[in-house]
């Protein structure tokens, strides 16, 4: 067209080799690059195979697929767990994800920044699944008024933008309750801030509220783990002692294995809260980071076989 119908085309005529864009250069990945990726790797597969299959999903299967009425205790450890679970088998996914993307060259973002150490749900949907918040932030909670608009609108906005994120889970009423908690717990909060927002908690008040807000956000879990509304029923029936009918679902060693598994990684995310995964290998000695490497490697390996697809290939 440009060649025979010159006189049509506005401003200087361009070559036909001219219209190819130009790709850019082929990534390259330096020696630091291939290690530090190499290092994230080996930690996403622990996370994955050791811990969320190896660990916690035994036990939390254990609770939330047995037909019978579990104890007190055997609830919160089977909740607790799967807790653990989503989180280890998710922020493994993503953790691999970034570390062979980065033995190839390319930086992507964290998509977890240590949520169980959240004070509050706000702060909690900025460390957790940080791509799909951000996605439900830009395209629906602005989209339908955002905090524009007054208190009102805004509570509709946050309830309607977390029942979404629930059906965007999948298609079942237990992912809509997930999400209307979500939206629940997000509109009370905002309330709270606005009524109180000129307190500042000292570290331990900190501290219990994220405490607060984990013990919270495992209530949510119990509607995205269970399959029916009278499974969830029964599981918080008895993780407030309300289990008459209750028998021992889980042996000693499942029950000490996931309280002792899950306190780890509370505290753990509540002393790196304020820093970012990269920068606590970086400040780790080569002399101690090397060994526990090696040991997260040898783990994986004899545990390898035994493990399951990925929580969130289903949604």
């Amino acid at each position: 067209f440009v060649t025979f119908f010159p006189h049509l085309v506005a401003g200087p005529i361009m070559r036909p080799t001219e219209l190819v864009p130009q790709f850019e250069q082929p990534r390259r990945a330096n020696a630091n690059m291939i290690l530090f990726g190499l290092t994230l790797l080996t930690i996403g597969l622990f996370q994955k195979v050791v811990i969320a299959d190896g660990l916690l999903a035994p036990i939390a299967e254990g609770v939330f697929d047995s037909p019978k009425v579990p104890l007190t205790l055997d609830a919160w450890a089977g909740v607790l767990a799967f807790a653990g679970q989503i989180f280890c088998d998710f922020a493994g996914y993503s953790t691999s994800a970034i570390g062979i993307a980065l033995t190839l060259g390319f930086a992507m973002p964290d998509n977890f920044r240590f949520p169980y150490a959240a004070v509050g749900f706000s702060d909690f949907w900025r460390r957790w699944h940080i791509t799909l918040s951000s996605w439900l932030r830009d395209y629906l909670y602005i989209p339908l008024g955002g905090n524009r608009h007054g208190p009102a609108r805004t509570y509709m906005a946050l309830m309607g933008t977390m029942l979404l994120g629930g059906l965007w889970h999948g298609a079942a009423w237990t992912f809509v309750v997930w999400g209307g908690l979500h939206g629940l717990y997000l509109s009370v909060e905002r309330w709270l801030k606005g009524r109180f927002g000129g307190w500042r908690p000292n570290k331990a008040q900190l501290f219990g509220l994220a405490l607060l807000t984990f013990m919270a956000i495992n209530v949510t879990w119990v509607f995205f783990r269970a399959k029916t509304f009278a499974g969830a029923g029964t599981i918080l029936g008895s993780m407030v002692g309300h289990a008459p009918s209750g028998v021992p679902l889980l042996p000693g060693f499942d029950l000490l294995v996931a309280f002792t598994v899950i306190a780890a990684i509370f505290f753990s995310h509540w002393a790196m809260r304020d820093t970012t995964l990269e920068a606590v290998i970086q400040r780790t000695s080569a002399w101690v980071l090397a060994p526990l490497l090696g040991l997260m490697a040898f783990l994986v390996i004899i545990e390898q076989g035994r493990g399951n697809a990925f929580i969130y290939f289903a949604f």
